[in-house]
C-alpha cells in the first residue's frame, strides 16, 4: 500500500490513534488523537514520554504510577491490552474518560505500540444518568410501598384501638356506671351498699382512666408532646432492668421527627427487652447539617434480621416516609446496632 493512502487513512480514522515507541515516546498522534487530547499540533506531543504526558493522574487527582500503567506492558510483553474505561489527561490538565486498545507494533529500533482510542464520556454520563433514574424510581416505589404498608398498619391499629377501647377501657366504664346506678338506687335505704356500689364504680373508672393512658401512650406519648425526645426517652428507659447510657439532644424538634425519633427508640428498647438478653444499651440522638442521627446499640446476642419482623420494617417505613434512612447491623453474638437519619425538616427528600 503506497505510503500516501495509509497516512491519508490514518488521518481519517474515526478513532484517535497514537505511537509509542519502545522507551514509551510518542511517535505519532493522528488528527482525532490531536483533537480528544486537547492539542493543536502533532508536534506538541511528538518525543514526549506517553504515560507522564497523557496517562499520569487517576479520576481522583492521584498519580498513577508508571509500572501500574497497562500501556507500557505491550511494548516490554508484546501483549495486547483492552480497556473499556479509563482516563487520559488532556493539554490543559482536565481528564477525558477513554476506552482504549494498544497492540504490539514493531519499529526499527525495537517493539513499540499503536494505541487506538475513543471517548466514552458521553456514554459514562448517559450511563450514571440511566443509574440514578433507576435509583430514584426504585426510591420511589419503595417510598410508595412504605407509605401503602403504613397505611395497612394504621388501620390495623385502628381496629386494634377499637377493640382494645371495647374490652376495655368501654367494658370498665359500663361496669362503673352500673354500679353508680346501683349505689343511686341503694343510697337511701342501705348506705353500706350503696358505698360499697360506689366504691366498685371509682375502681372501674380508675381502670378506664389507666387503660385509656395506656392506649394513648402508644399512639402518642404525652410527655413527647409537652417535653420533648429528651424527656421521653428518660421516661422510656426508667424501668429498663439493663444498664443505659443516654446522649439526646435537648433541643425542641419538628413534631413529625420526634415522632418518628421516639418510636425507633422505643421499638429497639422493646427488642432489648425481649429478645436481645443484653446487658447494657446505648442511645444517641444528635443533630447535624440538617440532619437527626440517632443510634441504639446493645450488647446483646445479635442476629437481628432488619426485614424479618413486622417491628424492624414498620420503623424502616416510618423513618423512609419522613425521607430518612435506616441501617442495622447485628452479627450473631456481637450485639445489634440501629442508626437512623431523619431529615430535620421534617419531609421527604
Amino acid at each position: 500500500m503506497p505510503a500516501a493512502l495509509l497516512d491519508a487513512l490514518v488521518a481519517s480514522a474515526p478513532d484517535a490513534l497514537y505511537v509509542v515507541g519502545h522507551a514509551g515516546d510518542i511517535r505519532f498522534a493522528n488528527p482525532a488523537a490531536l483533537v480528544v487530547l486537547g492539542y493543536e499540533s502533532e508536534a506538541a506531543l511528538l518525543g514526549r514520554p506517553s504515560h507522564a504526558t497523557i496517562h499520569h493522574m487517576r479520576p481522583d487527582g492521584s498519580p498513577f504510577a508508571a509500572e501500574e500503567c497497562p500501556l507500557l506492558r505491550t511494548p516490554l510483553s508484546g501483549e495486547t491490552v483492552r480497556v473499556d474505561e479509563d482516563w487520559f489527561v488532556r493539554s490543559d490538565g482536565s481528564l477525558v474518560a477513554v476506552a482504549y486498545a494498544s497492540a504490539p507494533l514493531e519499529l526499527p529500533d525495537g517493539r513499540g505500540a499503536i494505541v487506538s482510542f475513543r471517548d466514552v464520556g458521553e456514554q459514562l454520563r448517559a450511563r450514571q444518568a440511566l443509574a440514578e433514574r433507576l435509583a430514584e424510581q426504585a426510591r420511589l416505589e419503595e417510598l410508595e410501598a412504605s407509605r401503602k404498608r403504613l397505611v395497612e398498619v394504621a388501620d390495623q391499629e385502628r381496629r386494634r384501638l377499637a377493640r382494645d377501647l371495647h374490652d376495655g377501657a368501654q367494658q370498665e366504664l359500663v361496669h362503673a356506671v352500673v354500679s353508680l346506678q346501683l349505689a343511686r338506687r341503694r343510697l337511701d335505704r342501705d348506705h353500706a351498699a350503696a358505698f360499697a356500689a360506689l366504691d366498685e364504680g371509682l375502681a372501674a373508672v380508675r381502670s378506664a382512666i389507666r387503660d385509656v393512658r395506656d392506649l394513648a401512650q402508644g399512639i402518642h406519648p404525652a410527655v413527647l408532646s409537652a417535653r420533648g425526645l429528651s424527656a421521653a426517652v428518660e421516661q422510656l428507659t426508667a424501668r429498663l432492668s439493663v444498664a443505659v447510657t443516654i446522649d439526646v439532644l435537648d433541643d425542641r424538634l419538628a413534631a413529625p421527627v420526634e415522632t418518628a425519633a421516639y418510636f425507633v427508640i422505643s421499638e429497639c428498647l422493646t427488642n432489648v427487652a425481649k429478645h436481645a438478653r443484653a446487658a447494657s444499651v446505648a442511645i444517641s440522638a444528635r443533630s447535624s447539617d440538617g440532619w437527626l442521627a440517632v443510634e441504639v446499640s446493645d450488647d446483646g446476642v445479635g442476629g437481628a434480621v432488619p426485614n424479618g419482623g413486622s417491628g424492624l420494617r414498620g420503623l424502616a417505613d416510618r423513618v423512609g416516609a419522613a425521607g430518612g434512612t435506616l441501617e442495622i447491623d447485628s452479627p450473631p453474638g456481637a450485639g445489634t446496632r440501629l442508626r437512623a437519619r431523619i431529615p430535620l425538616s421534617g419531609r421527604d427528600r
